[in-house]
């Protein structure tokens, strides 16, 4: 075999390690956005709960605006539910990654990013649960 073809084939076997592994992670990062999950910011204020029967968003002084929960699509870590059509579409990002409020000392499971109109909102993520776990704002 000439270290042409050597080489070659080695890339080749590297090249399905990666994909293999890449699979892998996406497959680990789609569940980490599975169950209910509860997204806000602050400056301005905003909430999106994610709940498999459907997302609220919330703003102060609006009403909520609720939708059917069409599902993440998850890729290259991060999750975006987008709600299309309706009084508010929104298309909201979920990444793993620690993520603060800035007004409290509580700690979130991700970071939020929230595209609404002609706006990109940032804020932080996590379970009812973990929220509930921490100390009150």
């Amino acid at each position: 075999m000439t270290v042409s073809r050597a080489l070659l084939l080695l890339s080749a076997l590297a090249l399905c390690g990666q994909v293999a592994t890449s699979a892998l992670a996406e497959a680990t990062t789609a569940s980490d956005f599975s169950g209910d999950l509860n997204a806000l910011g602050t400056e301005p204020f905003w909430a999106v709960t994610i709940r498999a029967e459907g997302l609220t968003f919330s703003r102060p002084g609006e009403d909520d605006v609720k939708s059917a929960n069409p599902g993440p699509v998850v890729a290259q870590g991060a999750a975006t539910w987008t709600v299309q059509g309706g009084a508010a579409p929104f298309a909201l990002t979920l990444t793993k990654e620690d993520c603060s409020d800035g007004m409290s000392d509580r700690h979130y499971t991700f970071k939020a990013t929230l595209a609404f109109r002609d706006k990109t909102l940032y804020g932080c993520a996590a379970s009812p649960a973990a929220i509930a776990a921490q100390p009150a704002p």
